[in-house]
């Protein structure tokens, strides 16, 4: 028994030996090293390593255990994991822990540790090392934030979402409530808040909205400050600073019990744009690490709000520039517009002399009415046309016979083609129809042929246009890969021009991309051909030589089936109208009188006004009198929609058919959420608008 007491002592002894040249070598090293005992909690620290952590943070440790201290970036369910390593007695290795330290900043900390048992291998607890890793975690957590700010800015859609997601990163990796943009109003001289975020929290989004109608002059406020010095500022606390001015209201920082604040100018090209403004709620002054990495931010969101503010300026530019080409297109067109409206009058009012004279002589006026007819639909023409560029529309596709519109183009095109310039077509009997958009097809072959005579520079020469059918099979399409084997429409036009040099063919339908001198064409002519042919799911190819001329092959899908042109029965022999009662609204007097007369004969009943007031005061009177409701939607006082609005109150089942010179996508969901039924352009036959009432009201008799 006396020999296992001197073995007890011995072992102690030795072991105290060993404690005390542990904590000898302990003192020398750069770590931390710590012990805890069986319950885990902290008896000691040691090491050289302490003067690298917060004064007194290792003393407020001790007792206490790992997971009663406040970390960042470690959940209930990391600790929970940590506490069963714990219990199983075994070592660990490079546990990361992140806290806030003094002044908010962030603080990193490695821990390895490993169980210790006594000589009876009873487990006394931990003993282990910590290291403080702030320096190396803040490069690379700073880094990442700088490498997201790229990515962010890369991929953002806009300035505003770019601005907003950029806050948002910053903010969650560092801490802060909330991040704001003030950008700087040359003209006035002031900072003007631009975009802001913040956490979800009531009184910080409420303090952002007020922030909208902030300003900042030179000097005034660390926002103020950040742009007269073009260097950062910070402020530890904002409710002791004199430099902020904050107090208790609800629109300063202080107010909603924000207190940290830092601000960064946004510099580009030695020019500062606005400034950056974070906010927290802990009393904070960044590190110089992090005031680095924020200014390269700033560097970055600087850059980007400059090539955003250039790309929108270009894209301003490039709608002037296609304006520019409509007005160009139109002066172009004009001379020959002219000349065929001269032509149209002199139809109509030479077949209207002929119908004078042929019924005093008792002979059938109908040839002379049907060219008067035919004259109005091609005037008709023109002012869709002219409308197209003036103001664009939702395109509207039908069966048409590109015979047709190549004529009608080239006879408008031949007033405005020098003279020294023969244009010729040639169109094979049999062409089938497409379904097209006739203005811009008219756009895309009045454009092919500007390009054309102004390849010939001056010189004599000859275009010719030409139509034919084409049975494309898959051996060609892979050629044209943007088209599927089948029946297709082959528009060529060749010119005998100066030809494309082989090095720009690839680009003649980019955007802007032009080969005249300044001041000569916008270069998009080729690019809005292309963009029809494409919208038409058709392709588009060229082939020219230098000196040889050029040719430009379109191919457009031809229609299904082809319409049946038998016989058509006259439109005047048809009485449909089945006693239906139709209230027809136009401004214009001798419309209604016309519109009126000749539905009465095909079997409507008719009531005809000019008032938009007084249609509806109608309507008001006998509410179930009438099946449909026509209106014009330009009118005086009372729009088309404004009568909807008005019906839909009195009747709501009454089909209202709505009438307009130009329909957009706007008119027509408007006119849908008002309850119309239809919205249909400015009649060529009341046979369209008989059709659109038999649709509204259900009666589906074939004209």
């Amino acid at each position: 028994m006396a020999r296992g007491t001197a073995d007890r002592k011995q072992t102690e002894n030795a072991l105290r030996e060993s404690e005390a040249r542990f904590r000898g070598l302990s003192a020398l090293s750069a770590d931390v090293h710590w012990e805890q005992d069986e319950q885990f909690r902290f008896t000691s620290f040691s090491g050289a390593g302490l003067t690298e952590f917060e004064p007194g943070r290792t003393n407020r440790l001790l007792g206490t255990t790992r997971w009663e201290a406040d970390y960042i970036n470690v959940t209930p369910a990391d600790w929970a994991a940590h506490r069963v390593l714990l219990n199983s007695r075994q070592s660990f290795r490079d546990l990361e822990l992140c806290r806030y330290g003094a002044a908010g900043r962030k603080c990193w900390i490695r821990v390895s540790g490993a169980p210790v048992f006594d000589a009876s291998g009873a487990f006394r607890g931990y003993r282990g090392i910590a290291r403080n890793i702030t320096e190396r975690r803040r490069a690379e957590e700073l880094r990442e934030l700088e490498h997201a700010v790229t990515r962010i800015l890369a991929d953002a859609d806009s300035a505003s979402a770019g601005l907003q997601a950029v806050f948002r990163a910053v903010c969650e990796t560092e801490g802060f409530e909330c991040g704001r943009f003030f950008r700087l109003d040359e003209k006035a001289d002031v900072l003007r808040f631009a975009e802001g975020w913040s956490v979800p929290d009531s009184a910080v989004e409420h303090f952002i909205a007020l922030s909208r109608d902030r300003v900042y002059r030179p000097g005034e406020g660390l926002s103020g400050l950040a742009w007269q010095t073009e260097q950062p500022q910070w402020s530890v606390d904002v409710t002791r600073d004199p430099r902020t001015g904050s107090g208790a209201s609800k629109t300063t920082p202080g107010g909603i019990g924000l207190h940290g604040a830092f601000v960064i100018p946004l510099v580009v090209g030695g020019k500062t744009i606005g400034v950056f403004s974070f906010a927290s709620r802990k009393p904070r002054e960044p590190e110089e690490q992090l005031v680095q990495a924020i200014i390269a931010i700033g560097r970055q969101v600087g850059q980007f709000l400059q090539r955003r503010r250039a790309d929108e300026q270009r894209q301003i530019l490039e709608a002037q520039l296609h304006q520019a080409q409509k007005m160009q297109a139109i002066g172009t067109l004009a001379t020959g517009m002219a000349h065929e409206f001269n032509n149209v009058l002199r139809v109509i009012l030479a077949n209207l002399e002929l119908v004078r004279m042929d019924l005093a002589s008792g002979l059938s006026v109908r040839p002379s009415i049907d060219e008067i007819d035919k004259a109005g639909r091609r005037a008709q023409d023109f002012v869709q046309e002219i409308l197209a560029f003036a103001a664009p529309q939702a395109p509207q596709r039908q069966r048409l016979a590109l015979g047709d519109v190549v004529q009608e183009t080239v006879g408008s095109l031949r007033a405005t083609v020098p003279s020294w310039i023969h244009l010729d077509v040639e169109i094979s009997p049999g062409t089938p129809e497409v379904l097209a958009n006739a203005t811009q097809i008219h756009q895309l072959l009045v454009n092919l042929c500007t390009n054309a005579y102004q390849a010939m520079n001056g010189v004599s020469g000859r275009i010719v246009l030409g139509l034919s059918d084409v049975t494309l099979e898959a051996a060609a399409t892979r050629l044209l890969p943007d088209l599927l084997p089948g029946r297709y429409v082959h528009l060529r036009l060749s010119d005998s021009g100066s030809g494309i040099d082989p090095e720009i063919r690839a680009r003649i339908f980019e955007p802007f991309f032009s080969t005249k001198p300044v001041g000569q064409g916008t270069g998009l002519g080729l690019a809005v051909v292309h963009g029809i042919v494409k919208a038409h799911q058709g392709a588009i190819d060229v082939e020219s030589r230098p000196g040889m001329g050029t040719t430009f092959h379109v191919y457009l899908p031809a229609a299904q089936e082809d319409l049946a042109h038998g016989a058509v029965e006259e439109a005047y022999n048809r009485t449909h109208g089945r006693d239906r009662h139709v209230l027809f609204l136009d401004d214009n007097e001798a419309l209604v009188s016309a519109t009126v007369q000749s539905m009465s004969r095909r079997g409507f009943r008719m009531s005809g006004h000019t008032v938009p007031e007084a249609a509806l005061d109608a309507v008001r009177a006998a509410p179930r009198a009438y099946d449909v409701f026509v209106s014009d939607h330009k009118m005086p006082r009372l729009s088309g929609l404004d009568l909807a609005r008005e019906l839909s109150r009195i009747r709501p089942d009454l089909p209202i058919i709505i009438v307009s010179g130009y329909v957009d996508e706007e008119l027509q969901r408007a006119a849908r959420e008002l309850g119309a039924r239809r919205v249909i352009y400015k009649l060529h036959t009341l046979d369209e608008l008989i059709d659109t009432i038999d649709q509204v009201t259900g009666d589906s008799v074939s004209h």
